[in-house]
């Protein structure tokens, strides 16, 4: 419509998608929160789990990562922190996880496959789904317009337990 010129309808038109846009999106995000609600996984397994190929909607433990996570859990209770588990796993010559997936899906490997960073190991130390729960709503856009995910106040998750294989037990977790 552009490409013909603005007239005096454009800002109708533009007034119109607009409300068709917000529209499909109240119904998505009403659809994905009925979903959550019924402990269904709203993300992509963690990794460390894939999808089950005979069931979409279920995650299995993918032994090779699983493995992984639970040396870092290990080295965790051993007293160590994520950069120097990150530096462990670094030594020890442990593709990190963009190159272990790089390689299991056949893509292009990254430059650096072996140089672990802390924040990842900090962050799979604090996923609670290696426990074998769901974890949904952990965040939230505030409209359609805005891409940003902001965090969800911790009140507001949605946990279901036992969803999933554990790969640590909740002890170790806690």
């Amino acid at each position: 419509d552009s490409a013909k010129g603005d007239n005096d309808f454009t800002p109708f038109r533009n007034l119109f998608n607009d409300f068709y846009a917000k529209d499909t999106s109240k119904k998505v995000r009403a659809i994905k929160k009925a979903q959550g609600m019924a402990g269904e996984h709203l993300t992509k397994p963690p990794y460390g789990y894939k999808v089950d190929p005979n069931d979409r909607k279920k995650w299995i433990v993918d032994e090779e990562a699983a493995a992984v996570v639970k040396k870092i859990f290990d080295l965790c209770i051993a007293g160590k922190g994520p950069m120097q588990i990150a530096k462990a796993l670094t030594a020890d010559k442990v593709l990190t996880v963009k190159a272990y997936y790089a390689k299991r899906d056949g893509k292009a490997m990254p430059n650096n496959l072996y140089r672990w960073d802390f924040k990842t190991i900090a962050g799979i130390l604090e996923r609670p789904e290696y426990t074998g729960c769901t974890v949904n709503f952990k965040t939230y856009s505030k409209s359609h317009k805005l891409k940003k995910r902001l965090q969800n106040a911790l009140e507001n998750y949605r946990i279901f337990p036992d969803t999933q294989p554990a790969i640590v037990n909740r002890n170790v977790f806690e």
